[in-house]
């Protein structure tokens, strides 16, 4: 398993464990809905994709992740922008964080879905999350616990992605 020193939250019935990202270069925590054995190798099995996620894929959270920060620079004091002028879609990971992958208990256990919690730059109350099922971003934004298991509209109709062309704050 890449996901180890798996331990349980007694608050809540979470379980929290670590995996070494691949694309951030660093360990990041792993949220996890349970410690039965199907679903750990189904979260493991998410953890490697997240690790050797598909270069299309990459390429637009990139885009989508750009989009939100060029949004937010509306907010930005002029004086000291929090993300300097010349980010790109190739630069702007370089102004976010990523804490922590989390993996619900899926609704089909053949299709990879999970999320992703970063701290950002442009953005540093509410952070940016990616949600991804199979190899599709279903959202872009800031933090708010997307599942990858919602209905699709709901992803268009109720939560305020970067995915979609038309949306700004």
């Amino acid at each position: 398993m890449i996901i180890t020193d798996i331990r349980s939250d007694a608050c809540d019935g979470l379980y929290f464990g670590k995996v070494f990202s691949t694309l951030f270069d660093r360990e990041i925590d792993v949220v996890l809905h349970g410690m039965d054995e199907d679903y750990l190798r189904y979260a493991d099995n998410c953890a490697s994709y997240f690790n050797s996620m598909p270069q299309e894929l990459l390429a637009l959270l990139k885009k989508y992740s750009f989009r939100y920060c060029e949004d937010m620079r509306d907010f930005f004091d002029p004086a000291f922008p929090d993300v300097p002028e010349n980010v790109s879609e190739e630069t702007v990971l370089d102004y976010a964080r990523v804490n922590c992958l989390i993996i619900e208990k899926p609704k089909d256990r053949n299709v990879i879905g999970f999320g992703v919690e970063f701290s950002c730059d442009w953005e540093r109350e509410h952070g940016m999350e990616w949600t991804i099922r199979g190899d599709r971003v279903l959202y872009v934004g800031d933090f708010m616990g997307i599942s990858p298991w919602y209905a699709d509209r709901v992803y268009e109709t109720e939560c305020r992605s970067y995915v979609y062309e038309g949306f700004s704050l």
